[in-house]
Formats: C-alpha cells, structure tokens, sequence
C-alpha cells in the first residue's frame, strides 16, 4: 500500500465518520423538538434518549452496510459493536428489558465470530 492510498483511506473515514456524527445531532434534535412538542411516541418506559440511541444504532448500522459494500473501505468490528451497542440501550428503554447487558455481550460475541469465519 503506498502512502497516497493509506491516506485517502484515513481520509474516507474521516469523511464517513463526520457523516455518521452529523446525522446523529439531526437526528437529536428532531427527536428532542418533537418531544419539547409533545409528538414523541411514548411506548413503555422510552424517553426522549431512547430514541436518539435507537436512531444512532440504525443510522450506523446502515452505514456499515453501505460501507463494506464499498472496495477500499475498512468497516471493523468495532463500527458493528458501537452500532449494536446504540440500538440496544435504545431498545432496552422501548421495551424496558433488563437484559441489556447480556444482549450487548451475546452481539460482541457474535461480531467477533462472524469477523473470525469471514477473514479465515
């Protein structure tokens, strides 16, 4: 790999995360002006968070998507873990379950096996 190609990757991230950023405080502050309006759904015990964490979890997991469908793009196992880790604590205020956790380490686990099978 040579220096140029190093560097535009480092850059295309840079771009991808600006994006993935950018798109999470839209969507922040849709979800906290509707809420301030009182248009907020209010399932279960879900609050004004739960729903920015469920739109970040989503917004990056189809981010990921997109971007391992890319050539030259990295997507590493921790873009998966972070998205996962949004949408469950978003969904574990939606449907207020206690088993956050272990949904957050079953999803760790099973990215890391997946990562392992696919690169072998």
């Amino acid at each position: 790999m040579t220096t140029e190609q190093f560097f535009s990757k480092i850059e295309r991230r840079s771009r991808a995360e600006s994006l993935y950023w950018a798109g999470v405080l839209v969507w922040a502050g849709l979800v906290f002006g509707a809420n301030s309006l009182g248009f907020l759904p209010k399932i279960g015990s879900a609050d004004a968070w739960s729903w920015v964490f469920i739109g970040a979890g989503l917004f990056g997991t189809f981010m990921n998507l997109y971007h391992s469908t890319i050539p030259d793009t990295v997507t590493t196992t921790w873009d998966y873990i972070w998205s996962g880790f949004w949408l469950l604590l978003g969904l574990s205020g939606l449907f207020a379950i206690d088993i956050f956790w272990p949904l957050v380490l079953i999803l760790i686990g099973l990215t890391l096996l997946t990562k392992a099978i696919r690169f072998s």
